[in-house]
């Protein structure tokens, strides 16, 4: 059964089916928001950098994260709080410490393939193995 708005019922559709399930991956607005600001983010080389440094070699704080990536302490803290507003990041706070790690399942996802590129086998340290 096709869900055609009353208030678009005149409309000319060629393959209505298609319509359908085109609408109908499309109907979590929220999610597909989110999506968008999760790419949006990505889509920036010094947040990717930050991103990627991040799920590679682990919970790193302000400083070391701006070492690692050559922006300064405040570009990297302005980054920082976009990344958690869209979720992308969190914090946890070690007395006067605060580290960040990369969270939820679509950001690590799109590190996994963005990393498969970019990254290639690298020694990581702090890991003891290949890549992450």
């Amino acid at each position: 059964m096709h869900r055609v708005p009353e208030t678009r019922r005149d409309a000319r559709v060629i393959d209505p089916d298609q319509v359908c399930d085109a609408a109908a991956v499309l109907a979590d607005a929220a999610q597909l928001q989110h999506s968008a600001a999760v790419l949006d983010a990505l889509g920036d080389v010094n947040r990717l950098s930050i991103l990627l440094a991040l799920h590679h070699a682990g919970d790193l704080c302000v400083s070391d994260l701006a070492f690692a990536v050559g922006m300064s302490d405040s570009a990297v803290s302005h980054a920082l709080r976009l990344l958690r507003a869209h979720g992308m990041v969190s914090a946890n706070r070690q007395g006067r410490l605060v580290r960040y790690r990369v969270t939820g399942e679509l950001t690590t996802r799109l590190l996994d393939v963005v990393s498969e590129g970019v990254v290639g086998d690298v020694v990581l340290h702090a890991h003891g193995d290949d890549h992450r």
